[in-house]
């Protein structure tokens, strides 16, 4: 009887250690980005000791990531209105105003992560990364089902054509991270992934042999 009732507590403490963890690491970040979310820190601040800390996460860089991408989906939510075409772009809108801020200096660390630490791109795609685009995804085919989206195109592709420039731009730094030229760009993109596209005028026909004297 024993045995398993202590099993039975043990996942709620593991959880609430969890929990204590990634706040911990998620203000950690905020104070001092990448650098100052090490394991030592972390411990210290939630009272979870390290070797509880490793055997949930192998390195700082694994909590970093785990921390962030719980912070990003908290105040990040992909929004429906059943607009497809506005939803895609308030997306890429809120992902940008938090982009502005320190949010965008902790992602571009970890890229720069993933660039120089083996396994940490793997890592930083399957807990960032993939969640957002499956939900992406998503949205795109419920556009679809709805008559609003083109079936023909890609949805990764559009997914990146929407996002890629938002990510270029704050990795880069060769134009503003802000909302509103990372929404015209949203909006230009996603002009060509309308089924129903607004038609141009047509040209005018050349003028006629006789018109002209020809």
């Amino acid at each position: 009887m024993t045995g398993p009732q202590n099993r039975g507590r043990g996942r709620p403490r593991e959880a609430a250690h969890e929990e204590r963890v990634l706040t911990a690491a998620a203000q950690l970040l905020r104070e001092g980005g990448v650098a100052a979310c090490t394991v030592e820190a972390a411990s210290r601040r939630s009272g979870v000791s390290k070797p509880a800390i490793y055997r949930r996460w192998p390195h700082r860089t694994a909590l970093a990531i785990e921390a962030f991408a719980a912070h990003i989906d908290r105040l990040v939510p992909l929004v429906e209105t059943g607009d497809s075409a506005h939803d895609l772009v308030q997306a890429v809108a809120h992902l940008a105003a938090y982009y502005q801020g320190h949010d965008g200096v902790v992602f571009a660390q970890l890229v720069a992560a993933a660039v120089l630490e083996p396994g940490t791109a793997e890592r930083l795609n399957a807990r960032f990364f993939a969640p957002r685009r499956a939900a992406l995804r998503a949205l795109w085919e419920r556009g679809v089902a709805r008559g609003e989206l083109d079936p023909h195109v890609d949805p990764d592709a559009a997914i990146d054509l929407l996002f890629g420039p938002t990510a270029f731009r704050l990795l880069l730094g060769h134009q503003p991270v802000d909302v509103d030229s990372c929404v015209h760009l949203a909006r230009t993109a996603v002009q060509g992934l309308l089924l129903t596209r607004p038609t141009a005028p047509s040209p005018s026909p050349p003028p006629s042999p006789k018109a002209t004297g020809g």
